[in-house]
């Protein structure tokens, strides 16, 4: 019965830390980048201090600045950002480059 109800209180407070940390990571802040590409995909971007915060459908990715010969370029060795002369490039692994993607933020 102990058990039961240890298991229980330990479910209910894994579900309402998920929620919260859901919700951090998904709050828009007046830097948020909404990018959308010629296929249609759909990204957002976060800039922060010393790095950018990817949210793709598949996940959130924490990227940091690598070397590029033009623009802005972030990578975390396997998902790249690549924004240079208005136009973005996403990257990743297993799934099609997303090609000619604008920031639709901008007014």
């Amino acid at each position: 019965m102990i058990t039961n109800r240890l298991l229980l209180s330990c479910l209910i407070l894994f579900v309402i830390f998920c929620g919260l940390a859901t919700r951090a990571w998904t709050r828009d802040t007046p830097d948020t980048q909404h990018y959308v590409c010629a296929s249609g995909e759909r990204f957002t971007i976060e800039p922060h201090r010393h790095h950018v915060r990817l949210r793709t459908g598949n996940g959130v990715f924490a990227l940091t600045a690598a070397p590029a010969a033009s623009g802005e370029k972030y990578s975390d060795g396997q998902n790249v950002f690549w924004n240079r002369n208005g136009k973005a490039t996403l990257e990743r692994p297993d799934t099609p480059s997303a090609l000619d993607c604008r920031n639709e933020s901008r007014s």
